[in-house]
């Protein structure tokens, strides 16, 4: 069912008696940075809190994070953060919103140990953390709801579903998951008890949309290991495997193969030496003692008998695999008779540099075509035959897709559509959307809550400014120019002519035609300003700006940083 976006005005008040609101601060519209608000009268409780990657327009961030706003209003509320699985579009973000609530965090084993790194580099205490097992529940007294984790399958370990039981019934969010049949790690995704719900009545059912467009099942982890099994066999020399270090399940395949073909093993990239030793110390990866080396031992081995897993199958600059191919790591070199292999998929918008990647590995001699090799990477989400297995499992009442762009959540709800939901029972929520549950079955979409995106740069202490983003894009497209002025102290009337300085701007400095151009539009603006503009700095800049963006718009046709500034002459 499709809403207008209008504002909720009654969005500060608490809920009713009766009401229990879900309310997405991100995830909804893009991929990543999940984020899901449950509020009932009583306290709010967080699904998630994960984390957006930079893209290429938002130039020196790190990440990007909820603005917690909504959070904000009723800040003595808030109960928990309960969380799904490990990935960090999902927990990502829990340093910078545990800062200001420092509340009880419930998850998985795996997920809660990826979690204590990032508590113990933001010098927040790890006590907040409180391990659950599959199908444990927690209740939840300020809110008067109990929490269930149920197993799904996932691409990677100890992913689960979120079971909300309130006193409308329960509410079930899907976390991120695939139905496999032949996981890897032999943790089936718990369908019985899902069953069992949806035979007792779920109220609503959140799911996971990210696949939605691709039609079928989801294939089985378990289908890699044939073609990663035939990249090992026709490398005659070292083989480069990279891939997501979250992906356990896709590691224990790769290092049964190295131990089957008498492959040791290198481990490249800081996050993937973490994950591996966290889940070996879980449990949820085996491997013999003595099967990982040092790089600096490699040159030990013959070619024929390394296996060299690490991280950048996304191109990265600074990742383990590009130190590799710049021969900045020490014993490691990609030779003639090596072959890279990436097994993973291509995140939207780094396909020039992953092209970048191969060209340069092909360059050094390695073998990066895939002839004869079968399927390397299957996704850890689910296609449209498993969310429809999922809704016939759950039979829910109310119906609200999650994760994906508007596009995936209307498939989504097409896909409900089609076994049999009223367009009344589904609901298209899109960012900082609130949708308002009632006792005996009422649902009202009551519009918008304040949401937005908060910048993190690494090493400040602050969130940065969208309109330094913002500065940032105009200097790396139209670079700067700076305008300077002198004035007299006492009668501040203008000393001399202006000057002219650019950066990275179409025309140089030095093109005296164009500088007594600007040179004359900052003079006359300034001679015409009235008195009171010229004593108060605000005004006077933002008129010698806005006179140098008309000029350089006008002739150019381009939209530079524009600073001006005015100093005062020195009294002789």
């Amino acid at each position: 069912m499709i809403q207008t976006l209008t504002p909720f005005e009654g969005w500060t008040e608490a809920p009713q008696s009766d009401e229990l609101r879900l309310i997405p601060i991100g995830g909804l519209g893009e991929f990543g940075m999940n984020a899901l608000v449950v509020h009932g009268p009583k306290g709010l409780v967080l699904v998630d809190c994960g984390q957006l990657f930079p893209s290429e327009d938002q130039p020196g961030i790190d990440k990007i994070v909820p603005d917690f706003a909504y959070v904000e209003a009723f800040a003595d509320q808030v109960q928990a953060v309960l969380l799904t699985h490990g990935h960090e579009d999902h927990i990502g973000a829990l340093p910078h919103f545990l800062r200001r609530w420092p509340v009880p965090v419930y998850g998985t084993a795996f997920t809660l140990a990826l979690v204590a790194g990032k508590l113990k580099e933001a010098g927040i205490k790890e006590d907040l953390l409180h391990v659950i097992h599959d199908y444990d529940r927690v209740t939840l007294e300020g809110m008067g709801i109990e929490a269930e984790w149920i197993p799904v399958t996932h691409s990677l370990p100890d992913a689960c579903a979120l079971v909300m039981h309130t006193a409308q019934g329960p509410i079930i969010h899907s976390g991120d998951f695939k139905i496999d049949p032949n996981p890897v790690d032999g943790r089936l995704m718990g369908l019985k008890r899902l069953k069992e719900l949806g035979d007792q009545g779920v109220r609503l059912l959140m799911a996971d949309s990210t696949n939605i467009l691709q039609a079928g099942r989801t294939p089985s982890e378990a289908l890699c290991k044939a073609g990663l099994d035939d990249a090992f066999r026709k490398t005659e020399g070292a083989l480069f495997m990279a891939t997501f270090s979250s992906n356990v399940h896709r590691i224990q395949v790769l290092l049964d193969l190295a131990y089957e073909h008498g492959r040791q093993v290198v481990l490249l990239g800081r996050s993937m030496e973490k994950v591996v030793n966290l889940a070996r110390g879980l449990g949820r990866l085996k491997l013999p003692d003595d099967f990982i080396i040092e790089p600096k031992h490699a040159p030990n081995n013959k070619r024929s008998e390394l296996l060299i897993l690490c991280t950048g199958s996304q191109g990265e600059p600074m990742s383990a695999l590009m130190r590799v191919l710049r021969g900045e790591i020490k014993g490691l070199t990609m030779k003639e008779g090596d072959r890279l292999v990436l097994s993973s998929r291509a995140i939207p918008g780094n396909e020039v540099g992953i092209s970048r990647m191969l060209d340069a590995a092909a360059r050094l001699g390695a073998d990066t075509t895939l002839d004869g090799i079968g399927t390397i990477h299957v996704s850890g989400h689910a296609y449209r035959g498993d969310l429809e297995e999922l809704i016939q499992t759950v039979r829910p009442k109310h119906m609200v897709p999650v994760h994906g762009t508007y596009r995936n959540l209307k498939a989504h709800g097409q896909l409900a559509a089609s076994l049999g939901y009223k367009p009344q029972a589904i609901s298209l929520l899109d960012g900082g959307q609130c949708l308002r549950l009632f006792k005996g079955g009422k649902v009202k979409m009551a519009g918008t809550v304040p949401v937005g995106r908060d910048y993190v740069h690494e090493g400040v202490d602050h969130m940065v400014d969208a309109r330094i983003v913002q500065d940032r894009l105009i200097l790396q497209e139209d670079g700067v120019v700076f305008a300077t002025l002198m004035v007299d102290p006492d009668t501040r009337e203008r000393v001399g002519e202006p000057a002219i300085l650019t950066r990275g701007f179409v025309v140089l400095s030095d093109d005296e035609a164009y500088g007594a151009l600007l040179r004359g539009a900052v003079a006359k603006a300034y001679d015409e300003a009235p008195l009171e503009v010229r004593n108060d700095d605000t005004l006077l800049y933002e008129l010698l700006r806005q006179a140098l963006r008309r000029i350089i718009r006008k002739t150019t046709d381009t939209r530079p940083l524009v600073v001006s500034m005015v100093l005062e002459a020195p009294k002789e």
